[in-house]
């Protein structure tokens, strides 16, 4: 069996190749087998204060009052325990009229994050090996190092003290925003690449895609064309007025710097792009640095 990485707002695992994400919030993810939904991942901060009942009933509660299925504590699978040894854990599961399920609660002590897994359906060979597989390769985010984002066909590397602020996954059109006190990333990809720029050039293109930004930051743009592709960038020739930095100065949510640039190759037939937007003014390479670390997964 083929696995593929997945890497979302703090977390990442290994999961088939043939499963994908067919549900996506803040800390949440479900997988689908392609027939139905099977693997669910919900995560949440705990605190140092953990405690493994109280949380389990609290959890429960939430799950039943929003689902009205019964959650009953269990025994762990036994190919489950070797790979969750490490934590303290709460196997349980749920029947209905329609389907079943079962799953584990477990607390990470160096992240303080409770992490409830559920599968759902039949638990044959497959499932079993999915969630050891699931297990084994679960890491949590340490906020001190760089995270990892691998969802669908992005991957990208940005700092670990940024947190995500929102995001858009929809066909054609994918954008995750981080931010921190200082900085906001945006990071874009937009398909088919060719069926996009039939009718017009990529500077047309990001031009009218980031038309606000460009007005409200003042950004000038450079154009490259090559062989094989193309890239736009966007930057800042003048300092911001003086209204507005003085507005950063009082407000976090204020981002007078800007840049952006947007590439397409025709390799991948997708059309990447990064803004940022900062309190502080912006390093020439900051976004082409971004996009050493930001590609498309084949």
């Amino acid at each position: 069996m083929d696995f593929k990485n997945i890497a979302w707002d703090g977390i990442s695992f290994d999961a088939p190749s043939n499963f994908e994400v067919s549900g996506i919030d803040k800390r949440f993810l479900q997988l689908d087998n392609g027939e139905q939904p099977c693997i669910e991942l919900r995560w949440y901060d705990a605190g140092r204060t953990y405690k493994e009942k109280t949380y389990f009933r609290q959890l429960a509660k939430k799950i039943e009052s929003a689902s009205g299925l019964k959650i009953e504590s269990t025994v762990l699978p036994a190919s489950w325990k070797t790979p969750l040894k490490k934590y303290n854990t709460t196997a349980f599961y749920w029947q209905s009229d329609l389907a079943t399920g079962r799953g584990v609660m477990f607390y990470c002590k160096n992240s303080s994050k409770v992490m409830l897994i559920q599968f759902i359906g039949k638990c044959d060979e497959q499932i079993d090996n999915a969630a050891v597989t699931l297990f084994n390769s679960l890491k949590f985010h340490n906020p001190e190092a760089d995270q990892l984002w691998s969802i669908y066909d992005m991957k990208a590397t940005l700092p670990g003290s940024m947190t995500l602020e929102s995001f858009e996954f929809k066909p054609g059109r994918f954008n995750i925003s981080l931010t921190d006190q200082t900085e906001t990333i945006d990071l874009y990809r937009f398909s088919p690449a060719d069926v996009i720029l039939k009718d017009c050039t990529l500077g047309e293109f990001s031009r009218k895609l980031f038309k606000e930004e460009i007005k409200n930051l003042g950004l000038s743009r450079a154009e490259l064309e090559y062989e094989k592709g193309s890239t736009c960038m966007y930057g800042q020739e003048k300092e911001p007025s003086t209204a507005r930095l003085a507005l950063s100065k009082i407000s976090s949510k204020s981002r007078p710097y800007g840049q952006i640039e947007v590439r397409y190759t025709e390799e991948s037939n997708r059309i990447l792009a990064v803004m940022v937007r900062s309190r502080r003014q912006i390093a020439e390479d900051r976004a082409k640095n971004i996009f050493k670390q930001y590609e498309i997964i084949q």
